[in-house]
């Protein structure tokens, strides 16, 4: 199950970057509004897939050769959980804030 979610994370990852690529080029040449409005809609998945993609690649890397560790998926899952909560923090600290 891991490393079926770490190769769909890693597809996800490198098909999300490329759009953000593409989003900046559309942006920087003026060619339209779509390419800012990209970077603003689909950075929280960006985020999400770039995490899961670290998460398990890291995971994969340092599991037991024999077996699986939950510990191990503790250790490494809550600090990325924290992470990913503390981007949607900041990406929402508008709403979160009012005057």
């Amino acid at each position: 199950m891991i490393s079926y979610l770490h190769r769909l994370s890693g597809i996800l990852f490198y098909l999300l970057g490329g759009t953000f690529f593409l989003a900046f080029m559309l942006q920087y040449n003026q060619v339209g509004i779509f390419g800012g409005w990209w970077m603003k809609v689909a950075d929280l998945p960006l985020a999400l897939v770039g995490i899961l993609y670290g998460g398990t690649s890291l995971y994969l890397s340092v599991k037991p050769k024999d077996g699986q560790s939950t510990a191990l998926k503790f250790i490494i899952g809550i600090p990325l959980l924290l992470l990913f909560i503390g981007l949607v923090v900041m990406n929402f600290w508008p709403v979160f804030v009012t005057n």
